[in-house]
């Protein structure tokens, strides 16, 4: 499996530009339970096609991101095939990969497939060690939905990242504060940020500190191009 890894990389470099016929192909279209089969199997058909559409669109995401990836990172040379197949011995790091994949088809948006496919590529092709940061990382492209990833993009596109980050001081940029508030709730739960330290004057609501993980994410919305379209899903 470790070697199958590798070489499936390997062939999706080859086959990029086909990536979308190949998927569509391996997902065959729901059929008939049975040519007489009653009303009531409809909505069950119709649900089970909705499900696999979902799951197909995401691995679809993931598959292109991680390609992307690996084309940036470089894979086809021996010597880094050596490094590849001796970096998935460790199973904490053949565990990561298969766990990233499945976080991805099973996220709540599909700009996180996106982004999950583009972190494991980067992390196999640079045989990165795998820390609490890139376990923290996972999980939270995992749980954040299209609209949190939006809003975290917007304040970051905005704000100074040097500095305690108090979304109040952005309403002409971001306008109603309020969602973006939440967002940073979610932000903090899932460990992406660091909550602003308790001032003598209190708390400002929407203020924290921006992390090494969120940096992180950010510069992959920005390296795959698709931060305007995610500012923009924010505001439909």
């Amino acid at each position: 499996m470790k070697k199958d890894l590798v070489e499936i990389s390997k062939d999706l470099l080859k086959n990029v530009s086909e990536l979308d016929d190949i998927i569509d192909s391996y997902f065959d279209p729901i059929t008939d339970i049975t040519d007489t089969a009653k009303d009531i199997f409809t909505p069950i058909k119709i649900v089970h096609s909705l499900y696999t559409y979902n799951k197909k669109r995401k691995f679809k995401s993931f598959l292109k991101s991680y390609a992307k990836s690996l084309e940036e990172g470089g894979i086809d040379t021996p010597e880094k095939t050596r490094r590849l197949y001796s970096y998935l011995e460790k199973r904490k790091n053949f565990n990561f990969i298969n766990d990233t994949i499945e976080s991805a088809i099973n996220s709540k948006s599909i700009y996180g497939s996106m982004l999950l496919g583009y972190f494991a590529g980067k992390v196999f092709s640079q045989t990165l060690n795998i820390t609490l940061k890139e376990l923290i990382t996972l999980e939270a492209l995992k749980e954040l939905n299209d609209y949190e990833l939006s809003y975290f993009t917007k304040i970051y596109s905005v704000a100074d990242l040097s500095k305690t980050i108090n979304v109040n001081d952005y309403k002409k940029e971001l306008g109603n504060t309020f969602l973006y508030e939440i967002t940073i709730s979610r932000l903090i739960q899932l460990r992406m940020v660091e909550e602003a330290p308790i001032l003598a004057s209190g708390k400002p609501k929407g203020s924290f500190i921006a992390s090494e993980i969120s940096e992180d994410i950010y510069f992959m919305i920005q390296d795959m191009g698709i931060e305007k379209e995610l500012i923009d899903y924010g505001l439909q």
